[in-house]
């Protein structure tokens, strides 16, 4: 029987949404470094059991709408019930399947910011995956990335799991992504804003001839 990833424990996502992770990682120096108020549509990928929901709705305007995205149906379920308890009339959320080049679907709006936290490092190739949430929006959209840093803690990835704001950054760049801003969220957290660079081409994408070129990384 195949190990259940530590993102996938009920005891992990009880622990995202627990007054724990708001004290190591607060929310408040997230946003008072990144400033969201003017976006449209939002899409929180890799959303969880929505931790940062309180944050969107305090911080958007009341027209703009909220897409938490995730790819285990037991989450999204878990989301709808607070949508409707939570009486949250603007927010939608969505699943999509595991990949390791992510694209949103057509159907929904395309967003002018994707906020994805304690989510890309899960991936086999973060750079990757960044390629594929920056081609989901468009020229101009904004991707904010929030991810442990490589320290010891007595709760959630192994440090050999977790991937390092330089590597974070340098896995961008190395997309032809441009990094405008970075910051330290105390000791374990960092956050980065992602934007498409100059050289950064939209359009048809090859992902066998990414695998060709070679795609394998090592975490550092």
């Amino acid at each position: 029987m195949a190990e259940t990833e530590y993102f996938e424990s009920e005891d992990y996502q009880n622990f995202l949404l627990s007054s724990q992770r708001r004290e190591i990682c607060p929310p408040e120096l997230i946003f008072e470094n990144f400033k969201i108020s003017e976006v449209e549509n939002l899409v929180d990928f890799g959303c969880g059991k929505g931790f940062y929901l309180q944050d969107f709705r305090r911080i958007l305007r009341k027209e703009s709408w909220i897409w938490p995205c995730e790819c285990q149906h037991d989450l999204i379920d878990f989301i709808l019930k607070r949508k409707i308890d939570e009486s949250i009339h603007n927010l939608t959320p969505f699943y999509m399947d595991r990949s390791d080049h992510p694209l949103l679907p057509e159907w929904i709006p395309t967003p002018d910011l994707i906020f994805t936290s304690l989510c890309l490092s899960t991936f086999p190739n973060p750079g990757l995956a960044m390629d594929g949430l920056i081609r989901s929006m468009n020229p101009g959209g904004r991707l904010i990335i929030v991810d442990w840093n490589k320290h010891e803690y007595n709760f959630g990835p192994r440090i050999n799991d977790k991937v390092s704001q330089d590597k974070m950054v340098f896995l961008a760049e190395d997309y032809k992504l441009k990094v405008i801003k970075q910051v330290r969220i105390k000791e374990l957290f960092y956050a980065i804003e992602v934007v498409a660079s100059a050289d950064f081409v939209y359009g048809f994408y090859d992902l066998k001839e990414e695998e060709a070129d070679g795609g394998i990384w090592d975490k550092s």
